[in-house]
């Protein structure tokens, strides 16, 4: 999945927004409809963070694979949210003024919508584009959203992650590389290489040899977590300050990784399982991330996508000095 997030606190910079949406929508070879719909839905949120938060964010990534490509475009904001969801999705008075028809258009151009807000706290916005009109693909008993951005200043990402789907779940990892900037990434990028190569069945044997391969890196703390739907368990092996929890209602339970580095120093590799409901929520994250979110500050939100989770928690919880990756796992929703 390629990222791209973009800071809008000007119009100069809505107009840069809309120009790398179309820039990124050529790239998946999207039609032209399809361009020219990502382009309005683009502007239109980049016109109401201006207009009603003041400045946020333009995310966007590309999902899936050819022939079944597709693009998401999300607004972030830290602005007053909103207190009337209903109204403010109509074409009626609080979304006049806008280029379109405010979120009433962002809502019915896109092929899949999302909207999370909570006054005093901000909104995210979510919309899907496919290219066969068929959201999501092939399906897959886990849903992943996952926002991973550099620290300002950097182009490189030195935190990495990936996802194996397999029939009845997903093997998932989340890696940071020590420090940041170009070694960090040297480090993050060959923890995911070799995660999607291995063949081994362990968990502990995964990071094995992704501990023998970053040997010729700085090295990096890398956690792993396999979900089986149908056993109703959750495998976790971690080393490294890769934090994870498992979220179920208002519970919440931290997942325990051993002290040390990838490729420096592995003194012990232990495995912990846990018992996964259709309600669970997996949270893995980076040190970039602070460790004290709380999704019960969120009314509502584990009935939402994966990738808006993810976005609030970027949002609200980023440290701002260092690399940050958010992963959220949940059930998918049913065909």
């Amino acid at each position: 999945m390629k990222s791209m997030l973009i800071e809008v606190s000007e119009a100069s910079q809505a107009g840069e927004a809309r120009r790398k949406a179309t820039q990124l929508a050529e790239e998946l070879r999207l039609d032209e409809t399809q361009r020219s719909e990502i382009a309005l839905v683009t502007t239109e949120m980049a016109t109401n963070l201006l207009k009603h938060a003041g400045r946020g964010h333009i995310l966007f990534q590309t999902l899936g694979k050819e022939p079944n490509a597709g693009m998401r475009v999300m607004s972030i904001d830290k602005g007053p949210g909103i207190a009337d969801v209903a109204r403010a999705l109509s074409d009626g008075p609080l979304a006049a003024g806008s280029l379109g028809s405010g979120l009433g258009t962002i809502r019915r151009v896109p092929d899949s919508f999302d909207l999370y807000s909570v006054p005093g706290l901000g909104t995210v916005i979510s919309a899907e584009f496919w290219c066969s009109k068929a959201p999501g693909g092939p399906s897959a008993p886990i849903q992943v959203g996952v926002v991973s951005e550099p620290i300002h200043g950097e182009e490189v990402c030195g935190d990495g992650w990936s996802v194996r789907s397999h029939p009845t779940g997903a093997l998932l990892m989340v890696a940071d590389g020590l420090g940041h900037g170009l070694l960090a990434s040297e480090a993050a990028r060959e923890a995911e290489r070799v995660f999607s190569l291995s063949k081994e069945a362990s968990l502990a044997g995964i990071l094995q040899q992704v501990h023998d391969a970053l040997r010729k890196t700085r090295g990096a703390a890398v956690a792993l977590a396999r979900i089986d739907v149908e056993k109703g368990t959750l495998q976790f092996a971690g080393v490294g300050n890769i934090g994870a929890s498992i979220i179920v209602g208002d519970l919440s339970r931290g997942l325990a990784s051993h002290n040390g580095t990838l490729g420096q120093t592995m003194e012990r590799v232990q495995e912990f399982a846990y018992p996964w409901t259709p309600e669970s929520i997996l949270i893995m994250h980076s040190d970039g991330l602070m460790g004290r979110w709380d999704l019960a500050r969120y009314p509502g939100v584990s009935t939402k996508p994966a990738s808006v989770i993810a976005a609030l928690l970027y949002r609200d919880f980023t440290r701002g000095r260092d690399d940050v990756t958010v992963l959220v796992a949940k059930a998918a929703p049913a065909p």
